[in-house]
């Protein structure tokens, strides 16, 4: 862990196991690491990459207008497979979500990542270890085979489970929007949002 701290301090890339497929992890308030994520994939950077935190406490440092009733969703859901869309505040590094005002982010169920990010004291990227297009990496040897020579480090003999990507809700306006089914199914996240009063765009 030691290792992959110092390379993220460093402005390096990644590319580690999170809850079903591996990720390209850069500090998110590093302009210049981004700018590399974005490079190593070869994605438009007109798209944003969504960011992983380690704790709830962190919803205050790197977002802002937090909705009422988030806590008790992030509390039934988090650490977990649900990214949020929120305003995002000026610690994060702005070419994150380019001209937009908001960002995607999420609480991952791997201890191990959270340690980094608390090691770290900044959240990371968390995008798809994969060239844009290409089906998501599973495991250390797809993402050798696919991004070996541009990154600073693989997470070595690992495999993910493999899955449905993170639902996405976009909290940022009202009412809520789902942007992407996956792994949280739509009726069970609507009931929760409208028992904490939040009305869910269909």
């Amino acid at each position: 862990m030691d290792k992959i701290v110092e390379i993220l301090r460093n402005g390096g890339v990644v590319a580690l196991p999170t809850d079903n497929l591996f990720c390209l992890a850069a500090d998110a308030s590093n302009e210049i690491a981004v700018s590399k994520i974005f490079r190593i994939k070869g994605r438009a950077e007109s798209t944003a990459i969504p960011v992983l935190i380690a704790d709830f406490s962190d919803i205050e440092k790197y977002t802002m207008d937090q909705p009422t009733g988030l806590e008790l969703i992030l509390q039934k859901y988090w650490p977990g497979e649900l990214t949020i869309i929120l305003k995002k505040a000026a610690t994060l590094a702005p070419n994150l979500s380019p001209g937009m005002d908001t960002i995607g982010i999420r609480m991952p169920n791997s201890e191990f990542i959270r340690s980094i990010i608390r090691e770290l004291g900044k959240p990371i990227t968390g995008t798809s270890a994969n060239l844009s297009g290409e089906a998501p990496a599973m495991s250390s040897e797809q993402v050798e085979l696919s991004l070996g020579d541009k990154l600073d480090f693989i997470y070595e003999n690992a495999t993910t489970t493999g899955g449905l990507p993170s639902t996405v809700l976009d909290l940022s306006t009202m009412p809520a929007r789902i942007l992407r089914h996956g792994a949280i199914d739509k009726s069970e996240l609507q009931s929760t949002l409208k028992l904490h009063k939040i009305d869910l765009s269909i």
